[in-house]
């Protein structure tokens, strides 16, 4: 055999479990891509927590622009008349700003918009945007909040949105803290910087 043709041969027996390696990945089945669906009917979470955060912190004289940043926490869900059997949880995120840090201004009624993000991510996002809302105290004494307030309208989009979008959507948070409790902090020399949500619940529908 000349030189030629034997290196030839030696090429072939070297690349040949390279060609099969190939081909296996080649025909190998690709991994499948989860379907995002819009959830239909409607959800209830009964264990909301979470936080208010104040930047800058809310104090008795105010004085400066104030942004609220909310970030909250649904557990204990549970679906109805949905094309969707089961949900883990949703996290809503919200921002809320004002023209004054003022511990006064606190329950000044205004718009709010929640982005929902739900477990399992294949549940497409909730947007509720309730008109208004209006403070209330927990079953502990806790001061918090009901959405929407009396006279305000609530609206879904995306997942949940019921039949009428979402318009018999309610939401509650409450907080651990009493009113007193909440003024001596805005009394403070450090202000208002925060509020944890210790409890509450949603519904859309």
């Amino acid at each position: 055999m000349s030189k030629s043709r034997q290196l030839r041969s030696s090429l072939l027996l070297a690349l040949g479990p390279v060609a099969v390696l190939a081909g296996a990945c080649s025909s190998s089945p690709t991994t499948p891509v989860a379907t995002v669906v819009v959830a239909r009917g409607g959800v209830t979470c009964h264990n909301i927590t979470g936080s208010l955060t104040f930047s800058p912190s809310l104090t008795t004289k105010g004085g400066a622009a104030e942004t609220t940043s909310i970030t909250v926490n649904a557990a204990g869900c549970g679906t109805s008349g949905s094309n969707v059997s089961r949900v883990i949880k949703g996290v809503g995120t919200a921002t809320l700003t004002s023209t004054s840090n003022s511990c006064a201004g606190l329950l000044n009624s205004r718009p709010l918009t929640i982005d929902i993000a739900w477990t399992p991510a294949t549940v497409h996002p909730s947007i509720v945007t309730f008109t208004g809302y209006g403070g209330a105290s927990g079953p502990s004494g806790g001061e918090g909040f009901t959405l929407p307030k009396s006279g305000a309208t609530a609206k879904v989009t995306g997942s949940f949105a019921g039949s009428d979008h979402g318009a018999g959507s309610t939401a509650t948070a409450f907080s651990g803290q009493t009113t007193t409790q909440l003024l001596t902090a805005c009394e403070s020399s450090a202000g208002l910087t925060s509020i944890a949500v210790t409890s509450g619940s949603v519904t859309l529908k």
